[in-house]
C-alpha cells in the first residue's frame, strides 16, 4: 500500500514537472507570489503600478480571450491553470 501511494505521488510529481518545468525553481514560486499579492493590493500611485507591470505582462499572456471574458466566474482550478501558466512554463 506505501509503494502504491509513492509511485502514485511520484506520477503527480512528474506530470505536474512535465507539464510546468519552472515548478520546482524559486524563480517560478516568486512570480507566483507577486501576483497573488499584487491581485489584493489597490494601485495608488504609478511607481506601484510601474512595478507589478511584468507580473501583469505575464498574467495577461496566459489568459485565452474565452477566459477573459468569463473572468467574472472562474473557479479556483481555472485560476490555478492561469497562474501556473504565467508563472511556471
Amino acid at each position: 500500500m506505501i509503494r502504491n501511494l509513492f509511485f502514485l505521488s511520484l506520477g503527480g510529481l512528474s506530470a505536474l514537472w512535465f507539464i510546468w518545468p519552472q515548478i520546482i525553481t524559486s524563480e517560478g514560486w516568486e512570480c507566483a507570489n507577486d501576483i497573488v499579492a499584487s491581485s489584493d493590493e489597490e494601485l495608488t500611485d504609478i511607481e506601484s503600478f510601474i512595478e507589478s507591470l511584468p507580473n501583469k505582462i505575464k498574467l495577461g499572456l496566459a489568459i485565452s480571450p474565452k477566459t477573459l471574458l468569463k473572468r467574472e466566474n472562474l473557479t479556483r482550478l481555472e485560476k490555478l491553470r492561469i497562474v501556473g501558466d504565467a508563472c511556471f512554463r
